[in-house]
């Protein structure tokens, strides 16, 4: 395999430091939300995998997350804790009452954000960032400088900025957003090949990609191809919309296609995934990369018999990367060697010829084919009644009858 592999970017660092946003990104999901217990349950699960660093909330936009940031403080949990924030004094107050340790200052980039959205020119943001920098340090916390819509943006405005503001031992990090999942890998690697020149090395240069196109872990990948030092990923890959970068594959794709450390301990990616499945009621499809149900599971024949002799046949990640175990299924599809592999494992093992072989493979067959599928039916309604139940929100009407309530009793 080693031999097919493209020869290694100039730029591509040794390794990358993993910050997880799940507490913050993750929980903007629509519909999802976390128990502050939850909250303070999943930094420690994730801080005990070997993660460093926690975009933990947003407490300017959320009295739970300040509470909960505090509780993880109080609780101990081994990460440094980052707090969102806008460059606004509120916000930043708010991330030092919850003692955070760093702010990741967020502020829109891109004309169509700056102009249509927020009414400021240029001119007007680069000033408000550099406020809200002075802001965050004089309350003694560390600074990453989060460029959103960066890939919407000109260039030449995010030269400018990391001109201006990126002021080596004031910026940690300069956190370039693809807040709309709209880059493809070839334009990322282009900006951050770009932005890294300009940059100075003691600031770390950190990717933050959303999945609008599925191209949230290619576009993450890319951007440590280019240069990028820092990643932030989602556990699940949720987030807004079509969510962000997933972490157990980029952690995966990281140590076995690109050779770049990171840290973090894989066998814990499935108990991560399986907490915040259970947290945030979205559930995973077993086909999902890594952590999947299915991702060691083989059911056709040809599949098997080859990995039988060798697993490596088409098991390119081991199981025992993430802790799991492979295993076989008998199936529509299964075939000779599976049958002859279960009679050869029992005690005694059981001695099989052809025919006998081929009577059973159509055993298998036919008692696939005459499952009953209603209960197929049950958990798909079951699931979409869940699913509309859990991810919802808060009636309108909740709104419009307390409003009534308070408009009719101030009169």
């Amino acid at each position: 395999m080693a031999d097919t592999q493209p020869t290694v970017p100039p730029n591509r660092p040794a390794a990358v430091e993993v910050i997880d946003c799940t507490l913050r990104d993750g929980e903007q999901t629509p519909g999802v939300w976390f128990t502050i217990e939850e909250k303070v349950r999943l930094a420690g699960l994730l801080a005990e995998a070997g993660i460093g660093v926690l975009d933990a909330g947003f407490p300017g936009a959320s009295g739970a997350d300040l509470e909960a940031i505090q509780d993880m403080r109080r609780s101990g949990v081994p990460a440094r804790l980052g707090a969102t924030a806008r460059p606004l004094r509120q916000d930043i107050v708010a991330a030092g009452k919850a003692r955070a340790d760093e702010v990741f200052l967020f502020m829109p980039t891109s004309d169509l954000r700056l102009r249509e959205t927020l009414g400021i020119t240029r001119d007007r943001s680069a000033s408000v960032f550099r406020t809200g920098m002075e802001e965050v340090l004089g309350e003694g916390m560390a600074v990453n400088l989060v460029l959103e819509d960066a890939t919407r943006a000109d260039p030449e405005h995010l030269i400018r900025l990391i001109d201006d503001l990126c002021v080596p031992g004031a910026v940690t990090r300069l956190v370039l957003a693809d807040s709309v999942g709209c880059a493809h890998p070839t334009g990322m690697r282009a900006l951050v090949r770009t932005l890294a020149e300009r940059l100075d090395p003691e600031i770390a240069l950190c990717a933050h990609t959303h999945n609008d196109y599925g191209l949230a872990t290619a576009n993450t990948l890319a951007a440590v191809d280019a240069g990028a030092r820092a990643i932030t990923c989602t556990v699940n890959g949720i987030g807004e919309r079509a969510g962000n970068a997933d972490l157990a594959e980029c952690l995966a794709a990281l140590t076995h296609l690109y050779g770049v450390r990171h840290g973090v301990q894989a066998h814990r990616l499935p108990e991560l995934a399986s907490f915040v499945e259970r947290a945030s009621g979205i559930h995973m499809s077993a086909t999902k990369p890594v952590t999947g149900y299915n991702v060691y599971r083989h059911e056709s024949g040809v599949h098997v018999d080859s990995m039988l002799k060798d697993s490596r046949s088409y098991e390119p990640l081991s199981p025992s990367w993430t802790g799991r175990e492979r295993a076989y299924v008998l199936g529509k599809h299964s075939g000779a060697a599976l049958i002859r592999h279960i009679l050869g494992q029992t005690d005694p093992p059981r001695d099989v010829d052809d025919e006998t072989t081929r009577r059973l493979v159509e055993v298998v067959k036919r008692a696939v084919e005459n499952k009953d599928k209603a209960q197929y039916e049950r958990a798909y309604a079951a699931k979409e009644a869940f699913t509309a139940y859990a991810l919802a929100g808060v009636s309108p009407d909740v709104v419009i009858a307390e409003y009534d309530r308070l408009t009719i009793g101030s009169t």
